[in-house]
């Protein structure tokens, strides 16, 4: 199972315990799973659909439990376009007939208002249904459950929702923004429109408005895992780059003491010079730190590479 679908397997596990929760739940999962049929009469019915058991069920449930009416959930196959391979699901539908309060349900919801007497399907979010923080939770989470995904952040950072209508990206855009230091961004993907985010805090903090605190806490787990990697792998290419260094520095310093020992001699350098010089030929690979160590008395580092300074100049014909 994806990481996106236990995300929905543990949000479908949450309750509202609010009847207003209950009810902005229910309207963020149709908003986008549900689409109205004409019976005829003048009746409509709605049909809610997806992949996802675990969503189908508690849909089932909460509807049923708001509305104290009766919902159909049947079940069929579903294959998406893939690779040649196709993967053949399962669909779940929920089937709402006009007897069973549909008309009802679509105006509880903000998906029929009324409009100079008439009525009309609206495209955005019901805003009366969104007005408390709770209630904004429990849009979210609905919305998610019917559009939502997001990839394993042991690969990449991303959570969207894929909307039909650019009003109800606008909105859920919005809606999104309401909660402090979250933020989404829009794009078109073919007719979609798809509210993503790309952030991993907002990404965590988005899960954890949801009601997603399993899946939140294993996020955390992965950016504190990444984190470390990223810091052992800094730290290992700064001490290769530091080595690369010393010893870039080291064959400089011997090319130095080649050419004084052959145009001048060893017995040219003072005393202090010659011991750095010997030390250095004797060990290449050893540090700045390691040769003043190794003097007697022992001295810094910045004192050795003040003395290979002074050999610099000698064997470039700089000092006076």
């Amino acid at each position: 199972m994806s990481f996106s679908q236990d995300v929905k397997g543990e949000l479908a596990r949450v309750e509202p315990s609010k009847k207003c929760c209950m009810l902005a739940e229910i309207a963020g999962f149709l908003r986008e799973s549900g689409s109205v049929k004409l019976l005829g009469g003048g009746n409509f019915g709605i049909v809610a659909t997806t992949e996802n058991a675990a969503t189908a069920r508690h849909f089932k449930v909460l509807i049923e439990s708001y509305f104290r009416n009766k919902v159909i959930m049947e079940i069929g196959e579903s294959q998406r376009p893939g690779s040649r391979n196709r993967r053949v699901r399962n669909r779940y539908y929920l089937n709402i007939g006009s007897e069973e309060k549909s008309v009802q349900i679509l105006r509880e919801t903000g998906m029929m208002l009324i409009r100079e007497g008439d009525d009309y399907f609206s495209d955005g979010i019901y805003q009366p249904i969104v007005k408390s923080k709770c209630c904004k939770r429990a849009y979210l989470r609905g919305m998610f459950l019917s559009c939502g995904t997001m990839s394993d952040p042991r690969k990449s950072y991303h959570l969207e929702f894929v909307l039909d209508k650019e009003r109800s990206a606008s909105d859920l855009r919005k809606l999104i923004g309401t909660f402090v230091d979250l933020s989404a961004g829009i794009t078109r993907r073919g007719e979609k429109h798809v509210v993503y985010m790309k952030r991993a805090s907002y990404i965590s903090d988005m899960l954890g408005i949801m009601g997603a605190t399993e899946a939140m806490l294993d996020l955390e787990d992965i950016r504190v895992n990444k984190s470390m990697h990223g810091n052992v792998r800094r730290i290992v290419n700064c001490d290769s780059a530091n080595v690369d260094r010393a010893l870039a520095a080291a064959g400089e310093q011997l090319e130095w003491i080649r050419k004084i020992e052959e145009e001048q001699g060893m017995q040219y350098l003072p005393q202090p010079l010659r011991e750095v010089a010997r030390l250095r030929m004797e060990r290449p690979e050893a540090s700045l730190t390691e040769i003043g160590e190794a003097l007697n008395p022992p001295i810094g580092k910045a004192a050795v590479n003040k003395r290979f300074a002074k050999i610099r100049a000698i064997a470039e014909g700089e000092e006076q």
